[in-house]
């Protein structure tokens, strides 16, 4: 068997038609895994119809799958390490496609958010064994490097492109095939698995790490239920303040675990090291900078602009096409420049895309925010697959699946913020921005803040349904108004987040990280 060189270790050269398998089976599956959480979003309205579910149920058919996607994320990439990333892999693919047609064939609200739930489950356990299964079949540095900027590519266009997919199949199929179609995907990927995947593990795993799994699943999933639930409860609410108190105990609890433990599923003295720090600042830079916004931009293009949901997945697609385009540029620069170079030019480019949206007016249709999304997406784009990459980078290969799940984890947990984040500024900068419009009708504060956050949900007609008849006839306008400050109010702060982020990364990222 011939060798390659790969810095100073010599590893077996792969057959480049198992590696084309894999890369196969890694993308094909993880682009279904953002395409299921994005793709629900047009489908809300038929769901509520057809299952006659509560505003709380529909909020759950979302959140149930983000919370257990984030919350499991960490866990399948140690399950991965000790029994095997294409096992855990599979696993994963079985539950993903198993909850997809319990999706599909839901009766009530209840089971399809529990459905759900299950979805999000085995998403976390696919997607945290499927970037190892990269790292074990790519071991030249230039090979791994284009091989994640396709996956880079790939995971941002399922993401990018999920309200436009979506709003085709539920207009052709009906909302329930929008699950259903995972299947068939996911039984081509298992085929492609069994006949071209091969199995690795970490041969010092010897057992799970019980305590520690337990500990921060359950940490995890109190700090992502408090982020989504936030905004809608209340900041100061108890349960939300509970939940975040909850979660830091159970962080704690989990560091002096994972201090005392002889193979922790998190190895805490990466904290240590400023490059790990440095690359687990993109990604939580891109979820808000650009998912945060990309996310809240079909729901100002419908609220404001008066666009169908079909529309409004077409006016984003600026925001989404360059992470088709620009992945496999990734991956060519990923060889010929630094990762601290890079990962900073990207998160630059995302903050100057941000704040390039500033320059519409709130009259403009989707064409005045055309330049700020296309540049914003150029810049995800050419590092959604280096910064994977460059996480992998800094462990040894066979913990990439520790890797993977802290990776994993920062960007779901940098989803949620951002939503989080930016929806709360959102809410906050419409709400100033009506009651300065308002402040002549001198109306109490609590229609003014239930007509704000009727304008953020997009519901401008129970907006003014709360207001005096006097005020209703000139109220759509200024709802308008008011939203479009709050909207370039959040690309304002994901401009400079995106800025802040790309200094960071140069700071912490001072030597070149590259698998060696």
């Amino acid at each position: 068997m011939t060798q390659t060189e790969t810095g100073n270790r010599y590893v077996p050269a792969r057959p480049k038609g198992r590696k084309f398998l894999t890369l196969f089976a890694v993308c094909v599956s993880v682009f279904m895994l953002p395409l299921d959480y994005t793709v629900v979003a047009v489908a809300l309205h038929d769901i509520q119809t057809s299952l006659n579910g509560s505003y709380s149920d529909l909020q759950w058919v979302v959140n149930g799958y983000t919370l257990t996607f984030a919350a499991f994320m960490l866990a399948g990439g140690g399950l991965a390490d000790l029994f095997g990333r294409r096992r855990i892999f599979s696993l994963g693919l079985l539950v993903f496609a198993t909850s997809s047609l319990g999706c599909g064939l839901a009766p009530t609200a209840m089971i399809l958010n529990i459905a759900r739930a299950a979805q999000g489950m085995g998403a976390a356990l696919l997607f945290s064994a499927a970037v190892p299964l990269l790292v074990q079949e790519f071991t030249h540095p230039g090979e791994r490097a284009r091989a994640f900027g396709i996956f880079g590519a790939v995971v941002g266009i399922g993401a990018g492109l999920g309200p436009f997919i979506g709003g085709i199949i539920v207009s052709l199929a009906g909302w329930r095939m929008a699950f259903l179609v995972n299947v068939p995907v996911s039984l081509v990927v298992a085929l492609v698995t069994f006949a071209g995947v091969s199995e690795s593990r970490d041969p010092a795993a010897k057992s799970v790490d019980w305590w520690g799994t337990l500990t921060f699943t359950s940490a995890n999933f109190f700090l992502i239920y408090a982020l989504i639930a936030g905004n809608e409860a209340g900041w100061g609410s108890a349960a939300i303040t509970g939940s975040l108190t909850i979660s830091v105990a159970l962080f704690a609890v989990f560091a002096k675990i994972e201090l005392a433990h002889s193979y922790p599923m998190f190895d805490l003295q990466l904290l240590r090291r400023p490059e790990f720090i440095g690359v687990s600042i993109p990604p939580l830079v891109l979820s808000i900078s650009f998912w945060g916004v990309f996310l809240f931009a079909p729901l100002y293009f419908q609220t404001s602009l008066g666009y169908s949901p079909l529309q409004a997945g077409l006016a984003a697609l600026p925001f989404a096409v360059p992470l088709f385009f620009m992945g496999p540029v990734g991956g060519w620069l990923a060889v010929r420049m630094s990762s601290a170079h890079l990962l900073a030019v990207g998160q630059a480019l995302v903050g100057i895309g941000s704040l390039l949206l500033l320059v519409a007016t709130k009259d403009s249709g989707w064409s005045g925010f055309l330049f700020g999304a296309a540049v914003s997406g150029i810049g995800c784009g050419l590092i959604n697959g280096e910064m994977t990459n460059a996480a992998m980078s800094i462990v040894p290969p066979e913990r990439s699946g520790m890797a993977s799940g802290i990776n994993g984890t920062m960007r779901q947990i940098g989803v949620s913020l951002g939503f989080a984040g930016l929806g709360a500024i959102l809410a906050y900068a419409t709400r100033d921005a009506l009651s300065e419009s308002l402040a002549t009708f001198a109306l109490p504060a609590n229609q003014l803040a239930g007509a704000s956050a009727d304008i953020v949900k997009g519901d401008i007609v129970a907006a003014a349904s709360r207001l005096p008849a006097s005020v209703q006839i000139a109220f759509p306008a200024t709802a308008r108004a008011a939203l479009f400050h709050g909207f370039m109010t959040i690309a304002f702060v994901a401009g400079v987040v995106g800025l802040a982020g790309a200094l960071a990364t140069l700071l912490l990222l001072r030597k070149p990280t590259r698998p060696s």
